[in-house]
């Protein structure tokens, strides 16, 4: 069954009440697929390889930084490229990121509403650089990079620890993604799936705007969920 497309339109009763969310970093929290491009675009023309194809790309932007250079690089370059992850040009690569539009009011209405937040992301070291570019450190507790746990995602092990963390049943929150990588995530962990961006994804609901969803939650709170109490 084909998920509920969220609009204005949209009535209040389809989203259920949620005590937390899980979100995806990249092309959830940040539209990054350009700073994606030029970082292993960096490593390819370093290396006198030619630029990405649209396909690794893609796999660029949903995977490790471990995966994606095993995938992009020849075999024999690959333990170089790792060192050369270190030079500080790199970082160059966050002048190509943007938040997501309309989602720091998201945030704000969410931590007002006492709804918890955490990231569970393929991102290794750079998240907390991201984040600090933004300044929405604070909003996210736990974030689980791919490099905390022994299996990055797909694998549910993210989802896992941070229910353990907020000591909450699978059912009192949602995971937004939007990469095939998050929805397996979600599934395996038991988590209801929100597409974001992705209509192309197996979700109950799917968000193309950040400000929709946020006037919607809105609207359930005050009506919809207080009726459960």
């Amino acid at each position: 069954m084909e998920g509920i497309h969220l609009s204005d339109v949209t009535p209040p009763k389809f989203l259920k009440k949620i005590k937390g969310i899980i979100f995806d970093c990249d092309g959830v929290l940040i539209s990054s697929f350009e700073a994606n491009k030029w970082y292993y675009n960096w490593f390819k023309t370093n290396f006198g390889l030619p630029v990405m194809d649209a396909d690794e790309e893609r796999f660029v932007h949903a995977h490790t930084v471990f995966q994606s250079l095993k995938h992009v690089m020849p075999e024999e370059y690959y333990e170089e490229a790792l060192e050369l992850r270190k030079l500080p040009e790199l970082a160059k690569a966050l002048d190509y990121i943007s938040l997501e539009d309309g989602l720091l009011k998201l945030l704000e209405w969410l931590r007002n509403n006492k709804i918890r937040m955490a990231i569970n992301t393929n991102r290794t070291d750079s998240l907390s650089a991201v984040l600090h570019k933004f300044g929405v450190e604070s909003f996210f507790a736990p974030t689980v990079t791919s490099t905390l746990l022994p299996n990055p995602k797909p694998h549910p092990d993210g989802v896992h620890y941070i229910l353990d963390k907020w000591g909450m049943k699978r059912e009192d929150v949602v995971y937004i993604g939007d990469t095939w990588v998050d929805e397996k995530c979600a599934c395996s962990a038991g988590v209801d799936f929100w597409a974001y961006g992705n209509p192309k994804l197996n979700g109950s609901i799917y968000i193309n705007d950040y400000w929709v969803l946020k006037n919607l939650l809105e609207k359930a709170k005050n009506n919809v969920w207080t009726e459960c109490l």
